[in-house]
């Protein structure tokens, strides 16, 4: 992979953490821009690496064909351990006040740019980029049709 492409693909990366990120801060959320963006990056760089171990493993069977056989590459584990994990980090933005919960939503919004940044690291920037715009307009637009069901 060109060093390009990863460039391309951590900014396209910063850039969907802080929009996703900046919806959070505005409005006073336990992650906020700098939390999303990292998620996101981090995502991103496991993503690459995944994508590189697989390069290198065709490279590598297809260099030495008796190696072909036993040469293998799980293209979906790392990322599944990023799908997982974020689970931690979601878990301390949930607040349980009396019989209310809070944070459910921030928990959501990291578990999806944890998936943005897979899905850029693997360059599927259109489906990564029409998630992160309706991940936005979801957490600004759904506000207000709850505030109007509620009210």
């Amino acid at each position: 992979m060109e060093w390009q492409d990863i460039v391309i693909r951590m900014i396209l990366s910063v850039a969907a953490g802080m929009v996703i990120g900046t919806e959070r801060e505005r409005n006073n959320r336990p992650a906020g821009v700098k939390t999303h963006i990292l998620v996101c990056m981090g995502a991103t760089l496991v993503s690459l690496i995944q994508v590189n171990m697989g390069l290198d493993a065709l490279k590598l069977a297809g260099s030495n064909l008796e190696l072909a056989a036993v040469v293998k590459s799980d293209s979906g584990r790392l990322g599944a351990q990023v799908i997982s994990g974020i689970g931690f980090l979601g878990a301390g933005t949930i607040i349980r006040e009396g019989a209310s919960v809070k944070g459910l939503t921030t928990a959501a919004s990291l578990w999806v740019v944890a998936c943005i940044g897979l899905a850029i690291g693997n360059g599927s920037y259109i489906p990564a980029v029409l998630t992160a715009i309706f991940a936005y307009i979801t957490l600004k637009m759904f506000k207000w049709v709850e505030n109007k069901i509620v009210a």
